[in-house]
């Protein structure tokens, strides 16, 4: 199956990609795992919340969680920082996520960001 990923920013970068992915289901919510260019990528889909895990050149670990502040690691060879995350905005659907959510160092909005997942 493919996936496909589509993200855009405060700072007016968009980002779009459609990769080979595997789906996993089970009783708690659908697995998604596929490998970009830095990364290998698990993206767990449950009821109230997405987890996106890269682990590569790139090791990230976020929690999408509407209306909660969540931390968020982001290590890589030019950057090794802890951030949190504030989702102001998560949609579920069957074979599509569609999330606004900042991202916050210190007392500061960093970036903002518009992220959508849809399954082909």
């Amino acid at each position: 199956m493919k996936l496909r990923i589509r993200t855009t920013d405060s700072f007016g970068e968009k980002y779009e990609a459609t990769f080979d992915a595997i789906r996993e289901d089970n009783e708690i919510g659908v697995k998604y795992t596929y490998s970009d260019e830095y990364a290998k990528v698990k993206i767990f889909v449950l009821k109230d919340k997405v987890q996106i895990v890269r682990d590569g050149d790139i090791k990230s670990n976020k929690l999408l969680k509407v209306d909660q502040k969540t931390s968020f690691s982001y290590r890589a060879s030019y950057m090794n920082r802890n951030f949190e995350i504030f989702t102001k905005s998560l949609i579920i659907e069957d074979k599509k996520i569609n999330a606004i959510y900042s991202i916050i160092e210190g007392d500061s909005v960093i970036n903002e960001l518009t992220l959508k997942i849809d399954e082909l």
